[in-house]
């Protein structure tokens, strides 16, 4: 859901009528990237909107993605930060990833930044995202390291671990989906080593 199409009445309700978790596309941190990707949405805005879904009760999955235009490596960390700051239930970082016959994907060819036009190469080994953008200063290979790194940042510090074990105390039917996630992402990060 686009964050800014919703208020805390509308989180309440829905909350009422039985919604327990919304997947928000929140993107970045930084406000120019919000901003040349037209996303419409103001980061004060993204904050108002995880403060109402928290005390509407609907956890939120947060959809970040780095390497939009304009990205570089200092914006990209306002957006780890900014999530570990404003702490969804959970979160993923993908890489840009472009698509023929869609804006970004234009902008990615007149800029000559796309690596390969090999459909098999937009996903890695495991089938998992890829990008294949690469400029200056943000090769495709960093941006992927840096999702990774978004990743550990985000679901590896003591206090969302914390917090993860009292949610399963406090909501025992949240238990079963916050282990198995777990178990999954040690895996995938014992996989990356």
């Amino acid at each position: 859901m686009r964050v800014i199409d919703v208020d805390d009445e509308i989180l309440q309700a829905m909350k009422d009528a039985g919604c327990r978790l919304v997947c928000a596309g929140i993107e970045s941190a930084n406000q120019q990237i919000l901003n040349n990707i037209r996303k419409g949405t103001k980061v004060e805005g993204i904050r108002r909107f995880m403060k109402d879904s928290k005390k509407a009760g609907i956890l939120v999955h947060g959809c970040f993605i780095l390497g939009n235009d304009g990205e570089n490596k200092e914006t990209i960390r306002q957006t780890i930060d900014f999530a570990k700051e404003i702490n969804p239930d959970t979160a993923q970082f993908f890489p840009l990833m472009v698509y023929p016959g869609t804006e970004v994907y234009e902008w990615a060819v007149k800029n000559k930044y796309l690596t390969t036009s090999d459909f098999r190469k937009w996903l890695d080994e495991e089938g998992q995202h890829n990008t294949i953008i690469s400029r200056p200063g943000l090769s495709n290979k960093e941006l992927v390291g840096l999702c990774d790194t978004a990743r550990k940042e985000f679901y590896l510090r003591p206090a969302y671990a914390f917090s993860k074990a009292a949610q399963a105390i406090r909501h025992p039917e949240e238990a079963p989906r916050i282990f198995k996630s777990a178990a999954k992402l040690m895996k995938n990060i014992a996989a990356k080593k």
